[in-house]
């Protein structure tokens, strides 16, 4: 597939209906449906990320539905990228001394389903990790990774990260935190389909998915939050 598209007017209809800039969506389920058959799962994974290449640079982050829809996300908020950063930095030295592969936002991830996301932050355990090319061959991480993260941001809502953290279990994540800094909540997700709120928590633990690790969300993220609500 050799088809390049500029997404950028999609973005500017957003922000011109909307008012604040929110994710949109194009469906792109003809285009999908046109080549179905012709094209292998890592030949959509090379036009996803050349699509992604083309648009570099524009402000946003692209992620593919499992039902054909190009789903156009804003870059998230100097707040946000701030809670981001935190948890990245803290998720990726933990596994520096457990091991498997730490990620932030910028790894598209194909799930069981069929879309391609991206996590704000997630993490492949040693044996999901062993189980892909060299990170120096490039491509989508082509399995559901062991732990899954997504922060609120000013830039996206509480309902539609819910619906993620929802897909992502369903694709075989064992364990999901979402955090709402607004709120001062977790909200944590686990494979037995268990739901836990923690409201204000000083730490979190990675449980035995994440042996040993604790993260500080009240002095990494809540108290470095401004207090705005966002809905």
């Amino acid at each position: 597939m050799t088809t390049t598209i500029s997404v950028q007017s999609a973005v500017d209809r957003g922000v011109e209906d909307f008012g604040p800039l929110r994710p949109v969506s194009v469906n792109i389920r003809p285009i999908l449906e046109s080549v179905a058959g012709l094209l292998t799962d890592a030949d959509i994974d090379d036009w996803f990320e050349g699509l992604d290449r083309v648009n570099e640079g524009r402000g946003f982050y692209l992620e593919l539905t499992a039902e054909g829809e190009l789903a156009i996300s804003p870059m998230v908020n100097r707040d946000g990228a701030k809670a981001e950063t935190q948890l990245i930095i803290y998720l990726g030295l933990w596994a520096e001394g457990y091991g498997g592969d730490a990620y932030g936002e910028s790894a598209i991830v194909r799930l069981p389903d069929g879309s391609r996301v991206r996590p704000g932050a997630s993490w492949l355990s040693p044996e999901q990790a062993a189980q892909l090319p060299p990170i120096s061959e490039g491509g989508a991480i082509t399995l559901c990774p062991a732990f899954v993260a997504e922060i609120v941001s000013g830039t996206d809502t509480l309902p539609r990260l819910q619906g993620k953290m929802e897909q992502y279990m369903a694709n075989g994540a064992e364990l999901g935190w979402l955090i709402d800094p607004y709120r001062r909540q977790v909200h944590v997700y686990r494979a037995d389909g268990e739901r836990e709120l923690l409201e204000d928590p000083e730490t979190v633990s990675g449980g035995r998915v994440l042996p040993g690790f604790v993260f500080e969300a009240g002095r990494r993220i809540f108290d470095l939050h401004r207090p705005e609500r966002q809905g």
